[in-house]
């Protein structure tokens, strides 16, 4: 009866062993897995599919940021001097593509047509929509961006009677106004000032579509455009 004892306590020691070596039964394949590093786990989670593995385009470690941006310029409208003034938000993802909304408004000088006349002209208007810009190596304390803007504006030629410096004026009236749409790609020389401010110095071409014989040439507000810029926010 001993021997017998002794021969189970030994089966159930040996059966013990094996299945805490063996874990679980394999039915449905391994079960063991090793605990991924956070990082690791992170980036799976916003990268891939848990599935069948498909990964993202934005690659690893994928980061949202955002800025506020205000700008001025100067540029040409029917060959006459301009200056405008806008503002900018967008969404950053990876720090290295900003995704938002930018307009902008202008006004040219006052000229007059005739010498010795007491009429004088001038443009004005805005333009604004959807900004696309690519970062290049955001992270260096000099980079380069290329902001595209996509959207709509409109256009008012204005004639002032009497005009004297600074813009006073007996009479104003609007003589035509002029809606059309835009595409103004740009280049800009950025500079991190801080980790939450960028000042820019860009240049940009404006592209419309026509804007009609009357008042206004074709391509008025075509042409180049430089200014100054800059961006506070999480880059």
């Amino acid at each position: 009866m001993k021997q017998i004892s002794i021969l189970l306590f030994s089966a159930l020691m040996s059966l013990s062993a094996f299945s805490q070596e063996q874990d679980t039964l394999r039915l449905f394949g391994n079960n063991r897995k090793e605990k991924a590093p956070k990082e690791t786990q992170k980036d799976n989670f916003f990268n891939s599919d848990s599935g069948n593995g498909i990964r993202t385009i934005t690659g690893p470690g994928h980061k949202l940021g955002f800025y506020f941006g205000f700008n001025t310029s100067y540029s040409q409208i029917d060959g006459y001097d301009a200056f405008s003034a806008g503002a900018s938000v967008a969404m950053i993802s990876n720090h290295g593509l900003a995704l938002g909304f930018a307009g902008k408004g202008f006004f040219s000088e006052v000229y007059k047509t005739e010498p010795g006349s007491n009429t004088s002209y001038g443009y004005a208007g805005g333009y604004g929509g959807f900004l696309i810009e690519p970062i290049l190596f955001p992270k260096n304390p000099v980079h380069v961006s290329f902001p595209v803007l996509l959207g709509a504006g409109g256009i008012a030629k204005s004639r002032l009677v009497d005009y004297g410096y600074p813009y006073e004026y007996d009479d104003f009236y609007i003589d035509e106004t002029q809606a059309y749409l835009i595409a103004e790609p740009g280049v800009e020389l950025e500079f991190n000032i801080a980790k939450w401010i960028r000042l820019g110095l860009g240049a940009s071409y404006r592209i419309t579509t026509s804007l009609g014989p009357d008042n206004f040439s074709n391509d008025a507000l075509n042409g180049f455009t430089g200014g100054l810029s800059m961006k506070f926010g999480l880059f």
